[in-house]
């Protein structure tokens, strides 16, 4: 009987494992829903026999328009310091103007407006070069702003005219 008992005691846990194993293995429904069939994209058929393929028609590419963006409003602080740098350019000190319009662009160094100011101190001061420089980077950021672009294209031709 110890013989038996042995035995059984050595098959009991292969058995448990294999049953643990079978249950895992089961094909029977789970419970996730079943999944749908993908249907096919239709195919087109071949052309007939003694027609040829002809493709579609396209439209010809036209580029988006531009959009119409509002003018981007301009930070108190580089207002304060505008009107404080044509103060200092009325009275005549043009250091302080350029010092002032630097703090400025610090602040907003995309500003078409604080460029164009700068330039016209620049010009002032005789430093036509830079001016010019500055007048450029002002007409280049100015985007739709034509009154801007076209007081830049006018300092660079008296710039120009003083070469």
């Amino acid at each position: 009987m110890s013989y038996l008992l042995n035995s059984f005691s050595r098959l009991l846990p292969v058995a448990a494992i294999a049953f643990l194993l079978g249950a895992c293995a089961s094909t029977g429904p789970s419970g996730a829903p079943p999944k749908a069939p993908v249907a096919k994209a239709p195919t087109t058929p071949p052309p007939a026999a003694g027609r040829r393929y002809e493709p579609p028609e396209v439209a010809a590419y036209r580029p988006p328009a531009q959009p119409t963006h509002a003018k981007p409003q301009m930070a108190k602080a580089v207002q304060t310091l505008l009107r404080r740098a044509e103060q200092q350019q009325a009275e005549g000190q043009l250091a302080s103007a350029a010092n002032t319009l630097e703090r400025a662009l610090r602040i907003e160094p995309n500003n078409a407006l604080v460029w164009n100011r700068l330039a016209h101190v620049r010009f002032e001061q005789g430093h036509y070069r830079q001016a010019a420089s500055l007048a450029q980077k002002s007409r280049t950021l100015a985007g739709g702003d034509a009154a801007l672009k076209a007081d830049n294209d006018a300092l660079i031709q008296r710039i120009q005219a003083r070469r």
